[in-house]
């Protein structure tokens, strides 16, 4: 089901993809998305109340249990069909003896599914170079997932103000860090490099992104409100003068943390304390990556951000992040956050002061 409204570009964006695909689904036009939005839009979409919503019940397994109990059935039939396999070759290679059968057709489109994990085990083989700057909460991202995947690189320091020939070439739209260099190829964009990973590297150390296509969504729909409502107002803390436009921009950010814990608590399903649940995923990535210029922030304005008497679950989210591994391994010293937050708010104060002389 397609909750859209005929005029939107975004929901126009989804039937393409259907129709594509050619897929059927029966379209729900929210007539008025100004003062009448239906129950079924607000319960669909209660963070930004809008349009487009696909609402897809597969029959998927949804709990553990009932994944577990589907590949203990997965189990059975192939030992039922290890017997089947004897009976019908009768001593020769294939179900249809010496040449292929109807069986070897059916079982046979199943490869790729059951030997996806050995793609993944050469995509470990080449090198890794990371492009980064230690100070940046998005190189923290991705060598968050790097540490977590249990993969070894080469990391090279960038100097911003002299960017290097390999920076350029490897990311010439942005010309910034993070870039991820995996067998000669640039991978950009701490999001999507994070993903990337997590992908490239599916047989190696913990998943980041769930397996389910639902819960993949959601993941990334939190992902995308992080960068969106709270990563945007919470950069401009840095790059704006006046004292109104700060508490402003802080404002917008604290909003959002808001928000955010409601995302935490739907992405864990109540499983454990990481936007994963009871492991470390995506978007905990993505927010691991800032929690030393969080704390850096939160010293620098006396704002707190994350206040664990409004927002419990991400004070105990914080709390237990900051206690992993990973995060030890990895994650800034915020006294030396502050200072570098301190020289770039005095670039900024200097490139706007209007030159008397």
């Amino acid at each position: 089901m397609l909750l859209g409204t005929w005029a939107s570009p975004f929901v126009i964006r989804v039937k393409l993809a259907l129709s594509f695909k050619g897929l059927s689904y029966e379209n729900v036009e929210e007539e008025d998305l100004y003062y009448n939005k239906s129950e079924l839009l607000l319960m669909s979409n209660p963070v930004h109340k809008k349009v487009p919503v696909l609402i897809h019940n597969a029959g998927r397994a949804k709990t553990e249990e009932g994944k577990t109990e589907a590949l203990k059935q997965t189990f059975v039939a192939v030992e039922t069909l290890e017997e089947a396999f004897k009976e019908c070759s009768k001593g020769k290679p294939f179900f249809g003896g010496d040449s292929v059968g109807y069986l070897d057709i059916v079982l046979g489109s199943l490869i790729p599914m059951s030997t996806d994990t050995q793609c993944h085990e050469m995509a470990r083989d080449g090198e890794l170079k990371l492009l980064g700057l230690w100070a940046s909460p998005f190189v923290t991202r991705a060598k968050l997932a790097l540490q977590i995947k249990g993969l070894s690189y080469e990391y090279v320091e960038e100097d911003l103000a002299n960017k290097s020939e390999l920076l350029l070439s490897s990311n010439p739209v942005h010309k910034a860090v993070p870039v991820l260099i995996h067998n000669g190829k640039p991978v950009c964009e701490s999001s999507v490099v994070v993903q990337y990973i997590d992908e490239a590297f599916a047989g190696t150390g913990p998943s980041l992104l769930p397996f389910d296509p639902y819960e993949r969504a959601v993941a990334r729909f939190w992902a995308a409100y992080l960068e969106d409502k709270l990563v945007t107002p919470w950069g401009r803390v840095f790059r704006v003068m006046s004292d109104e436009e700060r508490a402003e921009a802080m404002r917008q950010t604290i909003a959002a943390v808001d928000a955010l814990e409601g995302g935490l608590k739907e992405c864990s399903g109540g499983k454990g304390p990481f936007f994963g649940g009871e492991s470390v995923g995506y978007v905990d990535v993505l927010l691991g990556g800032l929690v030393s210029w969080v704390k850096a922030t939160e010293l620098l304005s006396g704002a707190k951000i994350i206040d664990a008497t409004k927002a419990p679950l991400l004070g105990a989210w914080m709390e237990r992040f900051c206690e992993l591994d990973a995060a030890k391994a990895v994650l800034q010293e915020v006294g030396a956050v502050v200072d570098y937050a301190r020289a770039v708010q005095a670039r900024v104060a200097a490139a706007t002061t209007p030159n008397n002389n």
